[in-house]
């Protein structure tokens, strides 16, 4: 994750591989057009890491668990949203120090949104599959 946040990410580089494909898929879209879907992309590319960073460390957390199969776990899903959180302050901070890039405390919010997102979607699973899969 966080090759991500040195310079070889910075918008300058995806905008060499976003805004070409754009331009080729959409024609007609003007310059103002073109640098709101980059932003768009490359904040979708922040939740993305993250939700997917939030279902493997609910994951191996998991795996602590005395009873894994009991129903969502709140103490669960607040360590993993610190650890999130965590990550993506380190993520930024770390961003801090490169020549093309800045920390941003909008992009930590972009992150914890794919957090909340995966844990929202975990606990919508596992309430559903507890009550639709009864132990009588």
């Amino acid at each position: 994750m966080f090759f991500f946040s040195t310079d070889a990410f910075s918008a300058n580089e995806t905008s060499k591989i976003i805004v070409p494909a754009l331009t080729y898929l959409f024609p007609t879209l003007s310059t103002d057009q073109l640098d709101f879907w980059h932003i768009f992309i490359r904040k979708c590319g922040h939740i993305t890491e993250y939700f997917i960073l939030t279902l493997l460390v609910l994951r191996s957390f998991r795996y602590e668990e005395i009873d894994p199969l009991e129903s969502v776990q709140p103490q669960r899903l607040f360590r993993a949203m610190t650890f999130v959180l965590m990550a993506a302050l380190l993520d930024e901070w770390h961003q801090s120090f490169t020549a093309s890039r800045g920390a941003s405390i909008v992009d930590v919010g972009y992150d914890c949104v794919g957090g909340v997102l995966a844990l929202w979607l975990v606990t919508v699973y596992e309430t559903w599959r507890i009550r639709s899969h009864s132990v009588l």
